[in-house]
């Protein structure tokens, strides 16, 4: 009779060596063994996300992948997530919307000086 590890009880020697389980074993061990090191990876992988400057956040992937890509230089500030970077880009076109407004706004023409000579103006004014 042998014993053999992992298993319950006493077995002949033709049935241990014979090993009828010993597959499905080390297919469940192995998808053990996998689903572990999955996780272990995706941990690290959060470990290593990067958190916003203004708000703490995490990135998403995403953002995360436009911030280490080749063209980084086109993202804008690479230490906000996306929504802060979001409205980084909101507040620098509603800035642009407004310079060109007043540009295409004709300015104000001047009062004009019509007061007779001997009033006096502003503070001093006097009251008639």
């Amino acid at each position: 009779m042998w014993r053999r590890l992992g298993h319950k009880g006493e077995q002949t020697l033709t049935a241990a060596l014979d090993n009828p389980d010993g597959d499905a074993r080390f297919r469940d061990q192995e998808a053990r063994a996998d689903a572990e090191d999955k996780r272990r990876r995706a941990a690290e992988r959060e470990a290593q996300r990067p958190l916003c400057k203004r708000c703490g956040g995490k990135f998403t992937d995403e953002r995360w992948e436009e911030t280490t890509a080749r063209t980084a230089w086109k993202v804008g500030d690479l230490s906000v997530c996306g929504p802060c970077h979001a409205d980084d880009v909101a507040r620098k076109e509603a800035a642009a919307e407004a310079a060109r407004i007043q540009a295409a706004t004709p300015p104000e023409p001047e009062p004009e000086h019509d007061q007779e000579p001997g009033k006096l103006r502003g503070l001093f004014r006097r009251r008639g």
